[in-house]
């Protein structure tokens, strides 16, 4: 079973209008609402690989009864903490006339010191059955950004490789901690680190900025552009086909999904890559998020180019968990 986490869920709104204008009344005949979040997203792909998976994290109020309900129909196992505080919404308004997206966000809600024990007591209790854990996303509030670090600790314990999907401090005392696989986007470390991974010199100085943490697998993912990957001591620049976007959200997320799916059932190396990149670029042919299918994945896969670079000197790997 992969364990997903996700601290700062989301019940996320889109909203279809014919056209969007500043300062206008609209009135649409079309909106979707979905059980939303980086970890949610993972799991949603994990269901569709047909892989064992249970979704965690906090979820209060009414919006985290309707995630709840959500998350039943779409039949993903989940095991959210309540909290006394109500899970925030989202919204996106999508202009039909010029297909621009335009989101907004609440803010996060507050946790309290109880309900993060609780979670960390509920992660505690399913490491023995895990196979891999996936800790996505954001907090929802200030004071707990050393959640994911403490979470790592305890799964290395357990000797369970951690997937590490985050920014801002959860992600830099997340990597002191020595997560064994990293995926930031291009967003997260510019805002983390101020580098800019689309020139050359920015992508090497992250990954080496990241391979400090000892992780095996470091993806950098930058939506339509060609993702790169540090593996096994080795870089690999992955270039994804050109495809109509139907939908710009997730995909990240289902790389994350088919990276452990892969992983776990021994794919080598390259095939795993490929195998990665091709199941976020299918996500983005369709609405639903965390979309996965693993025959569209298959086909996707062949169309994926892939370049080798040569090893790379002096890459830790103290923190390699066999499969």
């Amino acid at each position: 079973m992969i364990l997903t986490i996700t601290p700062n869920p989301m019940l996320d709104k889109t909203i279809w209008l014919s056209h969007f204008e500043k300062g206008q009344v609209h009135r649409s005949e079309r909106i979707k609402q979905v059980a939303g979040g980086k970890g949610l997203n993972v799991s949603r792909a994990l269901v569709g690989l047909n892989e064992a998976t249970v979704a965690t994290g906090f979820l209060g109020g009414w919006t985290g009864q309707v995630i709840r309900r959500l998350l039943d129909e779409q039949t993903i196992p989940h095991h959210f903490i309540e909290t006394a505080a109500t899970t925030r919404e989202g919204f996106t308004f999508v202009d039909e006339a010029s297909g621009e997206r335009t989101a907004v966000f609440e803010p996060g809600s507050q946790l309290l010191a109880r309900e993060v024990d609780a979670l960390k007591q509920f992660v505690q209790e399913q490491l023995p059955n895990c196979r891999g854990l996936a800790l996505c996303g954001s907090m929802p509030c200030a004071g707990f950004d050393n959640l994911y670090a403490d979470l790592i600790k305890m799964a290395r314990a357990a000797n369970v490789p951690v997937f590490l999907d985050s920014y801002l401090e959860p992600l830099k005392m997340g990597l002191a901690a020595g997560p064994q696989f990293l995926k930031p986007n291009r967003e997260e470390a510019l805002n983390t680190f101020g580098i800019d991974m689309r020139t050359s010199e920015g992508a090497q100085s992250l990954l080496q900025l990241l391979a400090h943490s000892g992780a095996q697998c470091i993806f950098l993912t930058d939506a339509q552009h060609p993702v790169r990957v540090r593996y096994h001591k080795v870089d690999y620049v992955l270039t994804p086909p050109e495809i109509d976007c139907t939908n710009p959200l997730g995909g990240g997320d289902v790389l994350v999904a088919a990276f452990l799916y892969g992983w776990l059932h021994e794919m080598e190396d390259e095939e795993l890559l490929r195998f990665a990149v091709a199941a976020g670029t299918v996500n983005a042919m369709h609405e639903m998020p965390g979309y996965a299918e693993i025959e569209e994945i298959n086909d996707m896969m062949k169309r994926v180019e892939l370049e080798r670079g040569l090893p790379l000197a002096g890459d830790k790997s103290k923190n390699r968990i066999t499969r």
